[in-house]
């Protein structure tokens, strides 16, 4: 902990901040890509998961109420989301894997030779300028193609595995 604490000041004071983030996107371009080539469509294991034993009628009604719901789509929706990131990051699926590692090295690049404070200003331009009618239309069509690519990245498999069934025995006083 302590030596974390010292190179990260160190890193810090000495100007090499600005030089972690394209190192991280370079690095993670670079381990997506070698996966991509050495795995040579290796599949991905299933997971595992244990399906929940039968319940009540009292705990189902219990479990069907609104926040109940709302907290498991959520819940649902980040597993998918961390399960497509595996998926890409583990090289999968070629098309989206090339398309997320010449991205990643683009954004090193750019983060190599632009400084920070012209990168702040383009993301606020692009923030505040993005429902204007001249930008409007083409944010919206930008942003829907990226959902439908997402929407297009299979999640790794998943296997469901039933629980043992356990025996209660009732004792008789």
């Amino acid at each position: 902990m302590f030596l974390h604490i010292i190179s990260s000041n160190f890193m810090r004071f000495s100007g090499w901040i600005w030089h972690m983030w394209p190192c991280i996107f370079f690095s993670l371009s670079v381990i997506i890509l070698w996966n991509k080539y050495y795995r040579k469509g290796t599949q991905i294991e299933a997971f595992k998961i244990t399906i929940p034993p039968n319940r009540s009628t009292v705990e189902l009604l219990l479990t069907l109420q609104e926040t109940t719901s709302q907290l498991e789509t959520y819940v649902q929706t980040g597993c998918i989301a961390l399960l497509k990131l595996r998926a890409i990051l583990f090289a999968a699926f070629p098309q989206s894997t090339n398309k997320v590692a010449y991205s990643l090295l683009a954004v090193a690049v750019i983060f190599t030779f632009v400084p920070l404070r012209h990168l702040v200003m383009i993301v606020l331009l692009e923030f505040y300028t993005r429902e204007m009618p001249p930008r409007k239309e083409s944010s919206e069509k930008l942003i829907r193609r990226l959902r439908e690519w997402w929407v297009r990245i299979p999640a790794a498999p998943v296997q469901l595995i039933r629980p043992r069934a356990t025996k209660e025995t009732k004792v008789n006083n």
